[in-house]
């Protein structure tokens, strides 16, 4: 399986943070009404979108913080941790609809009305707000872009039986998952829903990539310089396939009409996952040759995005959606190419400036934590 090798001296992996920036920056142009950039990301050219990658990183970031945190401190303290990281999430999703609600009613009282506001169910709330509201809460209803967060809450509580499992069991545990994601639409029905169509996103069927990612940084490949003749003959063999299936799901979603369906995307279809892994090889190919950390290297900013990801991911729905918005009131409806790249480029730096702020008061708590830790030591 794959690697992606971390600093020198340990800790985060810098591809990793860096293709969890680019992933985040796409998400956010990807949700904006006429953008121009958004013509060109990962939904324009292979059957998969910025999601499929950001779901496997949460999975490779997570079995590399566990077994960090288990090695050091012991099982306890990471399945602790990992409870923790569960109820961080569940209330980033809270602050991430409170935030959509308080926008829409924003709006809603200036008489602004665009066809995004919509998404963000402020017209049924303000009808029913303490119906709406415990909806929201117990996840039965998950307006617009938070609908991510509940999935990534289930795999943090369950990263205390995958990451193990894994670990000690890669094939047993890779089975049970390929068994869960068929089962996917049958299990789908035991999740609190409000609607018929269900969670925008099955976690039943999504943690297939979750593990995929757990199984490439507890098992990942050989190095080059260990591997024989023969290992080095199968990888050059598997790269020449991954191309080619690259290039023929390239072909399928730029020249024949393909409408696949919210269903094709909410249950992970297979077509999804072969894409994906094709390019996940390729790229991990350029990983290996180093061509990765180069470009990180010359995009700092990206890179303080991806380390700062779940602040930046509740920053950028915000974003995507006041731009979307804006956008809109302003051009009266579709907007032109150079209307639609200037909101790509004020979205865009308004994420780089939310990770750069988020590093800063990040760096500041552990100057104060190391502090008085000092303190505490000298007394």
């Amino acid at each position: 399986m794959i690697k992606f090798p971390g600093p020198a001296h340990g800790g985060r992996s810098l591809e990793v943070d860096f293709f969890r920036g680019v992933v985040l920056l796409m998400i956010v142009v990807d949700h904006i009404s006429g953008s121009m950039l958004g013509q060109f990301t990962l939904q324009r050219f292979a059957i998969f979108d910025a999601t499929e990658v950001f779901v496997f990183l949460a999975g490779y970031a997570t079995a590399a913080a566990y077994t960090a945190i288990a090695d050091k401190n012991g099982d306890e303290a990471a399945r602790w941790r990992f409870l923790q990281r569960g109820w961080q999430l569940y209330r980033s999703f809270l602050l991430t609809v409170t935030l959509m609600l308080l926008l829409g009613l924003l709006f809603t009282a200036l008489r602004l009305h665009t066809p995004t506001l919509e998404y963000t169910d402020i017209g049924t709330f303000i009808d029913e707000p303490l119906q709406i509201g415990s909806e929201m809460i117990r996840l039965a209803r998950q307006p617009y872009l938070s609908s991510i967060l509940p999935m990534y809450m289930l795999f943090a509580l369950a990263s205390p039986l995958i990451v193990p499992s894994v670990r000690r069991r890669p094939w047993l545990a890779a089975a049970g998952s390929l068994a869960m994601w068929g089962l996917a639409p049958l299990l789908a029905r035991f999740l609190p829903t409000v609607t018929p169509a269900g969670w925008t996103f099955n976690p039943f069927a999504w943690q297939l990539l979750f593990v995929i990612g757990v199984v490439c940084r507890l098992h990942p490949l050989k190095s080059y310089q260990r591997e024989d003749a023969d290992a080095a003959l199968r990888r050059r063999k598997l790269t020449r396939v991954a191309a080619a299936v690259a290039i023929g799901f390239l072909c399928m979603r730029m020249f024949v009409e393909f409408d696949p369906g919210p269903v094709f995307k909410q249950n992970l279809s297979s077509l999804r996952v072969g894409s994906f892994m094709a390019v996940l090889w390729l790229v991990a190919m350029m990983v290996r040759q180093g061509w990765i950390r180069q470009l990180a290297d010359h995009l700092p900013l990206v890179v303080t995005v991806g380390k700062n990801g779940l602040v930046c991911f509740v920053a950028g729905t915000m974003i995507s959606l006041l731009a979307d918005i804006l956008l809109y009131l302003a051009v009266g409806g579709q907007p032109g190419r150079w209307a639609g790249l200037m909101a790509d480029i004020c979205a865009i730096a308004a994420m780089l400036a939310v990770g750069v702020l988020a590093q800063v008061w990040k760096d500041y708590r552990k100057r104060g934590r190391e502090r008085r830790s000092h303190a505490a030591a000298a007394h």
